[in-house]
C-alpha cells in the first residue's frame, strides 16, 4: 500500500510539472551575463533587477547576423563590451535573450523566434513582451510578427541598425567580381542572400501593412567603423551615410518611428551606453525619461540608386592574378582595398608614372559582416596619375581576391534598376546615368544574373543610357554588375562599377515564395 502511494504522488507531481510554464529552454544568467556556447532555439534568462515595477514590459535582446546572445554582453568588435544587458539590468527590467540562427534567413529565424516567445511569456508569466533587435534580427522580428503569428505576444519592437531595405554588401557578395571570394570564405549564404536590397525589396512588398498593432522604432547610425576595417571598407563601398554595414535609408523601417539617426558604427548601435536613453522612452509603461521620438519621421519605402565611384576587380590569383584598369584626370584620391580569402595574398599596383604601391593584407573581418573570415589590406593614393593602372597578386596558395577601388572624383556613375519586384518572363528597366561631370563618350556593358544560377543576359544600351531586357521564367533574386567605360572631355578614360539587384516574384507566388 506505501509503495502504491509513493508512485501515486510521483505520477502526481510529474502531471504538475508537465502544467508548469516550460522554461527548459531559458538558462538562467547572473546579472553579468557570463555563459559560455549558444545554441539556436535556446533563450536565456536574465538576473530579476531587485524590487522590480511589475508594470515594465519583459525585454527580449535578438541578436543579428553572425550573432548569437551573448553579443548583449559580451565584447563588441571595436567598443569594448557590450552594456546593454547592464542597463536593462540596472534601469528594473526583466529580461530574456534568444539564440536564432546566425546565417539562416528571416523565415526560419521568424517561425523560431515566434515559438521561443511562446516560452517566453509562458515563464514570465506576461501576454506580451518588448524586442529590442540588432542588425538582421530585426528583420527576424518583423518575419516572426507578420507572418508566424508573434505579433499578438509582442507589444513593441525597436530595431537598432536593422537593414530592412537590405545592404548594398549584400549585393556586392553575389557581383560578377566578388562571388569567387564569397564562394571560398562560405559567405554565400541564406542570410547573405535574403539581405541583398533586392530581396528585402520583395520582402517588404509581402511584409508592410501585416502583424497589425505593433508599433516599431528605428535607430541608425552614420559613423564609419576605425580606419582600414570592415566598417570602414563598408562605407567606403556603400556611399552616402551609413553605419558600415547598413545605410541609413534602410535602416529606417517604412512605417516605424524612427528615433534618432546618431553617430555611431553598425558594431556600437548595439550598445546600452550608446542608445539606451534614446529608445527607453518608449519602451512600455514606467520607462525612464530621456529623447523622444524625431516628430514626423518615418521610415522611406525607396532605396536610392547603386553606389557610383568605385572600380572592381577580382578573381583567382592562380587564374587571373593580373588586370589593367583606366584612373582618369582630376581624380583627388583613389584608396585600393582588397579582400582575399588567404592572409599570403599581396598585390602591387603600377600607376602609369612608373610609381608603385604594394598592399598586404593587415587584417581580418570579424564575425556576422557579409565578408567575414576575409583578410583585408588597403593603400590611398593622393592625386593618382592619369592612365591605365594595373595590379599583380600573388599568394602562397589558390586564393579569392577582389580590389574595390574608390575614387574621389566630380563624375559618378548611378545605375537604377526600375520596379524592385519585377514578373519572371517579363520585361526589366536599367538606366545608367552621370552626375557632377558629362563625359564626352561612354558605354556600358551589365552582367544579369539569378544569385546563385549563373548569368542569363547582357542587355544593350541605348545612346541615352537605357536598356530593356527580358527575364527568365523562375522566382529569383537577380544581380547586376553593371561596367561603364568612357573618356572626358580632355581625353583621359574612365572606368566605374554599379552592382546592384532586384527581385522577380510571379504574382501568385507573392507572399509565398521562400
Amino acid at each position: 500500500m506505501r509503495k502504491r502511494t509513493l508512485i501515486f504522488f510521483a505520477i502526481c507531481l510529474m502531471l504538475l510539472l508537465s502544467l508548469q510554464p516550460r522554461a527548459s529552454a531559458g538558462v538562467l544568467l547572473g546579472p553579468g551575463g557570463a555563459v559560455a556556447g549558444g545554441s539556436p532555439g535556446t533563450w536565456y534568462i536574465g538576473a530579476t533587477p531587485a524590487g522590480f515595477d511589475p508594470a515594465k514590459p519583459v525585454l527580449v535582446f535578438v541578436h543579428g547576423k553572425g550573432g548569437w546572445s551573448g553579443s548583449w554582453w559580451e565584447p563588441t568588435v571595436y567598443h569594448g563590451t557590450n552594456d546593454m544587458y547592464t542597463y536593462a539590468y540596472n534601469n528594473g527590467y526583466r529580461t530574456a535573450f534568444v539564440d536564432l540562427y546566425p546565417e539562416r534567413n528571416m523565415w526560419t529565424n521568424g517561425e523560431l523566434l515566434n515559438r521561443q516567445l511562446n516560452e517566453i511569456t509562458a515563464y514570465f508569466g506576461v501576454p506580451k513582451v518588448t524586442l529590442v533587435a540588432h542588425s538582421k534580427g530585426g528583420v527576424d522580428a518583423n518575419a516572426a510578427a507578420a507572418h508566424y503569428g508573434a505579433s499578438g505576444k509582442i507589444s513593441r519592437v525597436i530595431t537598432l541598425g536593422s537593414p530592412h531595405g537590405g545592404s548594398p554588401l549584400a549585393d556586392m557578395a553575389y557581383s560578377t567580381w566578388t562571388w569567387w571570394l564569397g564562394e571560398l570564405l562560405g559567405q554565400r549564404n541564406e542570410a547573405t542572400y535574403v539581405l541583398q536590397t533586392g530581396y528585402m525589396s520583395y520582402f517588404r512588398s509581402v511584409t508592410d501593412g501585416r502583424g497589425a498593432g505593433v508599433p516599431y522604432y528605428s535607430l541608425s547610425g552614420y559613423r564609419c567603423g576605425p580606419f582600414a576595417t570592415a566598417l570602414w571598407l563598408g562605407c567606403v563601398f556603400i556611399g552616402g551615410e551609413d553605419d558600415g554595414l547598413v545605410p541609413v535609408w534602410s535602416a529606417r523601417m517604412p512605417g516605424a518611428t524612427h528615433l534618432k539617426e546618431g553617430y555611431w558604427d553598425h558594431d556600437e548601435i548595439r550598445m546600452g551606453s550608446r542608445v539606451w536613453s534614446w529608445f527607453a522612452p518608449v519602451i512600455g509603461p514606467g520607462s525612464a525619461g530621456g529623447p523622444g521620438p524625431v516628430a514626423g519621421a518615418l521610415g522611406s519605402g525607396g532605396r536610392p540608386e547603386a553606389p557610383g565611384n568605385l572600380i572592381l576587380r577580382g578573381g583567382n590569383t592562380l587564374l587571373d592574378g593580373t588586370a589593367a584598369f583606366p584612373v582618369e584626370s582630376g581624380v583627388r584620391s583613389a584608396t585600393f582595398t582588397f579582400l582575399a580569402s588567404s592572409p599570403s595574398f599581396s598585390a602591387t599596383l603600377a600607376a602609369p608614372d612608373g610609381s608603385a604601391y604594394r598592399v598586404v593584407m593587415t587584417g581580418q573581418v570579424p564575425a556576422g559582416d557579409v565578408f567575414a573570415g576575409a583578410w583585408m589590406g588597403t593603400v590611398t593614393v593622393n592625386s593618382p596619375a592619369a592612365g591605365t593602372w594595373t595590379l599583380t597578386g600573388a599568394a602562397e596558395a589558390e586564393t579569392g581576391y577582389v580590389m574595390v577601388a574608390a575614387l574621389d572624383s566630380d563624375l559618378r556613375a548611378t545605375a537604377d534598376v526600375g520596379q524592385a519586384v519585377a514578373t519572371p518572363g517579363g520585361q526589366q528597366s536599367l538606366r545608367v546615368s552621370f552626375r557632377g561631370m558629362a563625359p564626352a563618350a561612354s558605354r556600358a556593358e551589365a552582367a544579369i544574373a539569378v544569385a546563385g544560377q549563373g548569368a542569363h543576359g547582357r542587355p544593350t544600351f541605348a545612346a541615352d543610357g537605357r536598356a530593356l531586357f527580358s527575364l527568365p521564367g523562375g522566382n529569383g533574386i537577380h544581380n547586376v554588375t553593371v561596367t561603364v567605360n568612357g573618356t572626358l572631355p580632355d581625353g583621359t578614360e574612365f572606368e566605374r562599377t554599379l552592382v546592384t539587384s532586384f527581385a522577380a516574384v510571379d504574382l501568385g507566388d507573392r507572399g509565398t515564395w521562400r
